[in-house]
């Protein structure tokens, strides 16, 4: 009997045994650099012609829809330049300095409105055709139509002012407007016509909140 145990370890290494140690090996060092060999051969990632025109159309789509929005947003003017002439338009767009003064029951101080917040949206509003309703127009002043404020210190009737000292593009454009009935129209009273009633509360809000800012100014300096 053989008891020397290096003479049972050297014979030990059986088919079975090889075997296992191959099994040993890491599947990194097999591999290489195709260790994502699999998913090049994937069947969901094949291009398929439904594929490219489904993609198509929703470029198309998304090309239509940003076309739509530019065209919705873009200020319409062709009942408001023959309502307000062309130099009122330019006035209401470009005019350097804008001022705001009380008319009819309207008691506050004169405004200078050039740089205020939000006075694009004021401009856009008085130029887009879709801020009126062209059912209402019709001649007379729209001062003419102002009434009583609803409560004490609201503003009820305004006039604005528009004007251009450093590149005279305009001479001096005055527009009046009568915030509680919602009537616009050119202070030399030859037609007036009605803001919307989306447009109405707007107007109103925008001005109130522009005369209370300067009556808590005011007040504050004293």
């Amino acid at each position: 009997m053989n008891n020397n145990p290096s003479d049972t370890d050297t014979h030990s290494n059986s088919p079975a045994t090889s075997a296992l140690a191959a099994s040993d090996v890491s599947p990194d060092a097999s591999t290489g650099a195709d260790l994502h060999l699999d998913k090049y051969s994937d069947p969901r990632a094949k291009i398929t012609r439904s594929g490219v025109l489904l993609g198509l159309g929703v470029l198309i789509l998304g090309i239509c829809g940003s076309a739509l929005s530019i065209y919705a947003r873009k200020t319409k003017l062709d009942q408001t330049t023959k309502f307000w002439g062309p130099e009122t338009i330019t006035a209401l767009q470009l005019a350097e300095k804008i001022e705001l003064r009380p008319i009819g029951s309207s008691n506050f101080d004169p405004v200078d409105l050039s740089g205020t917040p939000s006075l694009g949206h004021l401009r856009h509003a008085l130029l887009d055709d879709r801020g009126f309703d062209w059912n209402t127009e019709s001649s007379g002043a729209a001062a003419d139509m102002c009434q009583k404020p609803p409560k004490e210190g609201a503003v009820s009737c305004v006039r604005l002012r528009f004007t251009d000292p450093t590149a005279k593009r305009i001479g001096t454009i005055d527009l009046d407007l009568d915030l509680v009935g919602g009537w616009v129209g050119p202070s030399d009273g030859s037609k007036r016509v009605q803001a919307t009633e989306w447009v109405r509360p707007k107007l109103t809000n925008y001005f109130q909140m522009i005369v209370n800012v300067e009556r808590l100014r005011y007040d504050q300096r004293e």
